[in-house]
């Protein structure tokens, strides 16, 4: 699957508000496993049969999930209270670190 198609499916799932991580594009191409499974994942945090992880700080109206892909990269999708996913990030640890710190989730590499 290419990345526009890659898209095209989570904006079907999420809505068309779904907005997009700036090296979204680059690490689409790069993961290897995008497929049903994935796709199967979305569709469950969509029907709410995935318990996200609340955030804190200034975000605790949002609600996180995250989603292994690959050795190294991960995806995390983001959903406001209201029931309206927001943004799906694809990146590698570095980043995941970055967007987890900035939530609230995560203090150093060693905690969750």
């Amino acid at each position: 699957m290419n990345v526009e198609e890659f898209k095209r499916n989570l904006q079907n799932i999420f809505g068309e508000q779904i907005r997009f991580s700036v090296d979204f594009d680059v690490y689409a191409e790069e993961i290897k496993n995008i497929d049903d499974d994935f796709m199967g994942w979305c569709i469950q945090l969509k029907e709410k049969k995935i318990d996200p992880i609340p955030a804190k700080r200034k975000y605790k109206d949002h609600l996180v999930f995250v989603k292994r892909m690959g050795s190294s990269n991960r995806c995390i999708v983001i959903k406001i209270k209201n029931g309206e996913f927001k943004e799906v990030h694809l990146g590698d640890h570095d980043y995941y670190n970055q967007v987890m710190k900035e939530l609230g989730l995560k203090k150093s590499s060693k905690t969750y």
